[in-house]
């Protein structure tokens, strides 16, 4: 029995730069949400566990406008933090909570740094130190011009 082989299909979009970053994006957070599924999370809840330990005391809409999230998307991802006691609400101005980790919150977060580091060491090998850092600044002044745009 032979094999059949398949001819590699033209990818029309090959040398778009969007087409190139979804591609990339897609595959990395397929690759980080299986390595964030031993500490039942998703990347969107280690972001936003992450957000908060970073700035605590901030609100939820504070942390969900810094991470362009709808509040109707943000409002259960804060919910189910809380629930796992991983988070907790505090009275910052007296009508407004701001949020904070709990101990065990703090342990999840050094937890998901670590995921994450080791997420970004394997998947970006292919690129050097100095290539990587590159891409890094190329992308961060990319979304902010983005979303000054926007």
């Amino acid at each position: 029995m032979s094999e059949i082989r398949e001819e590699a299909l033209v990818e029309p979009l090959e040398k778009f730069l969007g087409y190139q970053l979804r591609r990339v994006s897609a595959a990395s957070m397929a690759h980080l949400a299986n390595a964030l599924s031993a500490q039942n999370l998703s990347p969107t809840l280690g972001t936003v566990l992450l957000m908060i330990e970073a700035n605590p005391g901030a609100t939820q809409a504070r942390i969900g406008r810094a991470l362009a999230m709808q509040r109707a998307n943000i409002a259960p991802l804060i919910a189910r933090l809380e629930h796992d006691g991983l988070i907790a609400r505090k009275v910052s101005d007296g009508r407004s909570f701001g949020l904070a980790c709990t101990p065990k919150g703090e342990a999840l977060g050094q937890s998901v740094r670590r995921t994450m580091a080791d997420h970004e060491a394997e998947l970006y090998s292919a690129l050097t130190q100095n290539e990587q850092e590159q891409l890094l600044d190329l992308l961060i002044k990319m979304r902010r011009s983005v979303t000054a745009a926007s």
